[in-house]
């Protein structure tokens, strides 16, 4: 009998540099020590080839689209895959996200879970959209090469997200393990007015998000009465004016119940309080839209887990406010 499986991916950047700083040999080190630290029954499988591909910015980024659609689609439909995991961010991934068929998601009696953020911000979405699927929007676990050092401090961070994976595919929360943070996510009422309720999140990464907004995908993401959560790296404020443009004209910012704006951040410059001034001018008129601020979701550490398009509940006091991941603590 096939024991379920946790598929991996390197949908978007190769993850060449992440072994480097890992201080692994190569993929195939990679790869085996994943092995050794992902309890059985659950198996890992990764197609070797996509994930040292080469990446060529002035050539197409990548030239293996086909090749990514047929393998991220054949671990969709197999119903023994419980998780598709992202290695890691980067780019030329939106282009192929329109080819894949999520249908099987609607007949599913297991969930598929989906892993990732930055880059993974829409098919996260996709997949959370799915009663059969779960999204949660949480670090890509190479991400913690560039952000816990030394190596070793790295490995061993990255050995226990292998470790713990099982637990959060069951929908539990692990214990709080060494640089982890399962939440639940801290903010503060900045504008409007919220009670304490129960409430949906979408979103992701800005300019992923506003490159999908249009067509079906757009129409699938389906933001109305929930709450939008942005965040977003290495963006100008005039280039977040476009991508919150992109969101008004698709008729996203009319319809939300509020927003939950993350970290954002222009490498080491802060530039959340620019998008708070930002909003102003994208936001209707004729109502005050509620926005929430924290620190705990975007390209930050730790990262705090969501879980996408799920009750989660929201208390608010005064203008102190705690929503839960959706993990089962």
């Amino acid at each position: 009998m096939t024991t379920n499986r946790v598929h991996l991916i390197a949908h978007a950047r190769p993850i060449g540099p992440d072994i480097t700083r890992f201080g692994f040999a190569d993929a195939d080190e990679y790869v085996a020590f994943i092995r050794e630290h992902l309890p059985p029954p659950l198996r890992l499988t990764c197609n070797r080839r996509l994930i040292a591909a080469e990446e060529d910015p002035w050539n197409g980024g990548r030239v293996d689209d086909a090749t990514r659609i047929r393998d991220l689609q054949s671990a969709i439909d197999d119903p023994k895959t419980v998780a598709v995991v992202a290695a890691g961010g980067g780019a030329y991934f939106s282009r192929i996200v329109p080819h894949l068929n999520l249908s099987s998601l609607a007949r599913r009696r297991q969930p598929l879970w989906t892993l990732g953020f930055s880059e993974m911000t829409t098919l996260v979405n996709l997949v959370a959209s799915y009663r059969g699927g779960r999204g949660l929007y949480w670090l890509c676990p190479n991400w913690l090469a560039w952000h816990v050092r030394p190596v070793d401090a790295a490995r061993s961070t990255f050995a226990e997200f292998w470790r713990v994976l099982p637990e959060i595919l069951a929908g539990r929360q692990p214990a709080e393990i060494s640089e982890f943070s399962f939440g639940p996510i801290q903010g503060e009422l900045v504008t409007g007015r919220v009670r304490s309720s129960r409430v949906r999140l979408v979103g992701g990464c800005l300019a992923v998000l506003a490159a999908n907004v249009g067509g079906k995908t757009g129409h699938r993401l389906r933001p109305d009465g929930k709450w939008l959560l942005l965040e977003d790296i290495k963006e100008s404020p005039y280039r977040i004016d476009r991508h919150l443009a992109a969101l008004k004209v698709a008729g996203w910012l009319d319809r939300v119940a509020g927003l939950v704006a993350a970290d954002f951040r222009m490498m080491n410059q802060d530039t959340q309080p620019a998008v708070l001034e930002l909003l102003k001018y994208h936001l209707p008129k004729d109502r005050r839209v509620p926005i929430i601020t924290t620190r705990s979701l975007g390209h930050v550490w730790p990262m705090v887990p969501v879980l996408l398009n799920r009750p989660l509940a929201m208390s608010v006091r005064r203008r102190d406010v705690t929503i839960e991941n959706g993990l089962k603590a």
